[in-house]
C-alpha cells in the first residue's frame, strides 16, 4: 500500500508498505520537493490522464502540480491567479478533482473551473462558473463528473450541473431568487429553534453518499451537526444529528454509505452510523488536531494526518486498533491513499466479504457511546 501526504512546508511524502507487510513495520518514506511555506499544500487528488495514474497537488500560492507517483517529478503545472497566499484575504482552494481529461478546481471566493489537462489541449478552458463566495468545500460526484455540490459559511448546500450551465454569473444571494443556469437544487435551512431564532449555516465538509446516485449527500458543520439530504425527497435534511460539542473539520465515507468518519477541532475521530446518528466508536491515539482522513478500502484501514506531525493507520471495525504511526517531521495537511496498490493481507475475497457481514452485525447491536462531558471548574 502507498500513502501520500502533504504538509505546511510544501513537501510531498510517499510512504510505502511492502506487499508482505502487516502495516506495523517501518515503511519506506520518500520526500519530494523543497521546503517553501508559500507552497503549503491545501488539497490533493488523483488523475488518470494519458492512462497513467498521477498525483495532483494544489498549493497556497495558486500553483497546481501534477506529479509522477513513482518519483515525484512534475509533468504539468497550472496556476489559479486568484489564489496567491500573499495576504490573509487571498483565496484558497476548497475543491480539487480530476479524471482522465478534465481538471476541476474551486476557491473559497466561488470560482469553479473545468479545464483540460490533456497535453495537446492545455489552453482550452471548458467552463468557468462564478458562484457565491465564502465556500468551504466543493465535491465532484465520483461517477457523474459534470455534477458537483458545494456549501460553506452562510451558504446552503447546492447541487450544480456544469453541462446545463450557460455563459453568465451564477451568484445566489437568497433562496427567493430565480434559479440560475446550472443550478439543479439548493437546500433549505432547518426550521427556527424553540426560541424562534434562525439556525446558522456553516458547512465545513460534504460528500456524496453513493457512486450510483447524485441525489444523496451528507454534510458536517461548524456547529457539530451531521445532516443527510435527499434531493428527490425535499430541500430540508431528511436526517439531522447533533454530534459532540466541537466544530467538525473533515468527513469521509466508509466502506459503505451507512458509515462515515469525521474529525473535530480537538483531535477526536469518530465512526458514525448515518442511519441512526449513533456514534459507533472513537479512534484513539491522537495528540493534535486531525486535518485529513482517507480510507483504504482493500485492507480496511483508516489513515489520518494531524498537526502533531504523525501519519496514523487504524483498523476499521469493532477494534479500531492503532496499527502504526509514522513521524513525518512537518505539520501535515493532506493524506491520500493509492488504492490501486491496496491488498488484503492474509485474506481471500470471500473471507473479506464474510468479515464485512460479521462486522455489520456487530455494529447493529452496539450501544451508543456518548462523548464525555467535561467538568467545569468554578
Amino acid at each position: 500500500m502507498k500513502i501520500f501526504t502533504g504538509d505546511e512546508t510544501g513537501l510531498v511524502k510517499s510512504i510505502t508498505f511492502s506487499e508482505n507487510s502487516d502495516y506495523a513495520s517501518s515503511p519506506i518514506v520518500k520526500t519530494w520537493g523543497k521546503i517553501d511555506r508559500s507552497k503549503s499544500i491545501q488539497l490533493m487528488s488523483y488523475t488518470t490522464a494519458l492512462e497513467k495514474k498521477k498525483l495532483i497537488v494544489a498549493r497556497k500560492n495558486g500553483q497546481i502540480d501534477i506529479l509522477d507517483t513513482n518519483d515525484g517529478k512534475i509533468s504539468q503545472e497550472f496556476f489559479e491567479a486568484q489564489v496567491t497566499g500573499e495576504h490573509k484575504s487571498s483565496a484558497r482552494f476548497v475543491g480539487l478533482f480530476a479524471n482522465d481529461s478534465i481538471l476541476v478546481t474551486c476557491t473559497d471566493k466561488g470560482i469553479v473551473r473545468y479545464q483540460s489537462i490533456l497535453e495537446d489541449n492545455l489552453s482550452t478552458i471548458e467552463t468557468t462558473l462564478t458562484l457565491a463566495p465564502d465556500l468551504c468545500r466543493l465535491r465532484v460526484h465520483p461517477k457523474e463528473h459534470h455534477i458537483f455540490a458545494c456549501g460553506g459559511k452562510e451558504r446552503e448546500l447546492s447541487l450544480w450541473d456544469v453541462n446545463s450551465y450557460k455563459e453568465g454569473i451564477c451568484f445566489i444571494k437568497t433562496q427567493k431568487k430565480e434559479q440560475k443556469a446550472g443550478l439543479v437544487w439548493m437546500s433549505k435551512n432547518v426550521s427556527h429553534d424553540f426560541l424562534d431564532l434562525r439556525v446558522p449555516v456553516w458547512i465545513t465538509d460534504l460528500q456524496f453518499l453513493s457512486e450510483q446516485e447524485t441525489t444523496k449527500l451528507v454534510v458536517v458543520t461548524k456547529y457539530h451537526q451531521i445532516r443527510i439530504y435527499d434531493t428527490k425527497a425535499k430541500r430540508r435534511p431528511v436526517s439531522d444529528y447533533n454530534i459532540g460539542n466541537n466544530p467538525v473539520v473533515s468527513l469521509i465515507i466508509g466502506r459503505n454509505s451507512n458509515e462515515i468518519f469525521f474529525t473535530d477541532t480537538i483531535g477526536n475521530v469518530f465512526s458514525v452510523d448515518v442511519r441512526t446518528g449513533k456514534i459507533l466508536g472513537q479512534f484513539k491515539g491522537f495528540a493534535g488536531s486531525v486535518t485529513n482522513l482517507a480510507v483504504a478500502n482493500g485492507p480496511s484501514l483508516l489513515t489520518s494526518v494531524s498537526m502533531d506531525r504523525f501519519l496514523r493507520i487504524h483498523e476499521i471495525g469493532a477494534s479500531r486498533k492503532l496499527v502504526n504511526k509514522v513521524y513525518l517531521k512537518q505539520r501535515l495537511t493532506c493524506v491520500i491513499v493509492d488504492e490501486s496498490e491496496d491488498k488484503i493481507i492474509g485474506e481471500s475475497k470471500q473471507d473479506a466479504e464474510k468479515y464485512d457481514s460479521e462486522e455489520e452485525n456487530i455494529w447493529e447491536n452496539m450501544k451508543e457511546i456518548k462523548p464525555k462531558k467535561r467538568k467545569i471548574k468554578h
